[in-house]
């Protein structure tokens, strides 16, 4: 799929057209303290891609977004990249379009330095993204890190064959004492705790999604953060808090900050 590059020109008339739409979730206390946000970003899959609603995308962007071959996949990585870029912008007081981004550790996005350069008197700004369906998120914080993830909860995936790969014993065990109705949403649930954390750290999941617990949960809407493995690199993630988050229905979705 071939996405043609919007003129510069086009930048100024961004703000009347819009590739999403954007709500701000509820955030439990200790995540507001630590300054964390986040936003849901419902796509808008009316929009082409050639309007000016994606003229913040840089070049490199644009092309990663016309690698999918559903329009569908192109439009959550187009949308998503702008609206993390209107996010950004406004939190530096730039325009998306000058938001420069670089891929740091694991292939986790950030702030290009120049940007700390810039606000030397404020926390360093730092940020997060998933997608999946008809959502994408994007959580951040200046001063603490951040991971988000999202997934939709789909009653045909395999989760059982999943918890081989994700789950503790303890938690496959968890998930086998529920009534079977709940099981696959709380299989995804789990993921999404352990997909934010994992983000949060900076490992991804070749940290070791095995390599800790998250439930049985603090709460309904705690996971626990129980190391299991203290010499996986993922074992970082006791340095974490995190939080599930009424995301949208039929979603499972975490955030997931640095325990202050």
């Amino acid at each position: 799929m071939t996405i043609p590059s919007v003129p510069d020109s086009a930048c100024a008339a961004h703000a009347a057209h819009r590739a999403y739409r954007a709500h701000p979730l509820h955030v439990p206390a200790a995540a507001r303290r630590a300054g964390v946000q986040v936003v849901r970003v419902d796509f808008d899959w009316q929009v082409p891609l050639a309007s000016p609603a994606y003229a913040a995308l840089s070049d490199a962007e644009r092309a990663r977004a016309g690698r999918f071959l559903r329009s569908q996949d192109a439009v959550r990585s187009a949308g998503t990249r702008v609206a993390l870029r209107d996010v950004l912008g406004a939190q530096l007081g730039i325009a998306p379009q000058a938001v420069a981004l670089v891929v740091g550790e694991a292939g986790r996005p950030a702030l290009d330095p120049a940007h700390h350069a810039h606000h030397e008197h404020h926390p360093p700004l730092d940020f997060n993204v998933s997608h999946a369906g008809d959502h994408a998120l994007i959580a951040w914080s200046a001063g603490c890190r951040v991971g988000v993830d999202i997934e939709r909860c789909d009653r045909a995936t395999d989760w059982r064959g999943l918890t081989r790969e994700v789950c503790t014993p303890g938690e496959a065990a968890y998930l086998d004492a529920l009534p079977d109705p709940a099981r696959a949403d709380a299989f995804m649930h789990v993921w999404s705790a352990k997909e934010a954390l994992l983000k949060a750290l900076g490992t991804g999941i070749g940290g070791g999604l095995r390599a800790f617990a998250v439930v049985p949960p603090r709460d309904a809407a705690t996971p626990a953060v129980e190391v299991v493995s203290p010499a996986a690199p993922a074992a970082g993630v006791a340095g974490f808090d995190a939080a599930w988050l009424d995301a949208a229905p039929g979603y499972a979705a975490c955030v997931a900050w640095t325990r202050a």
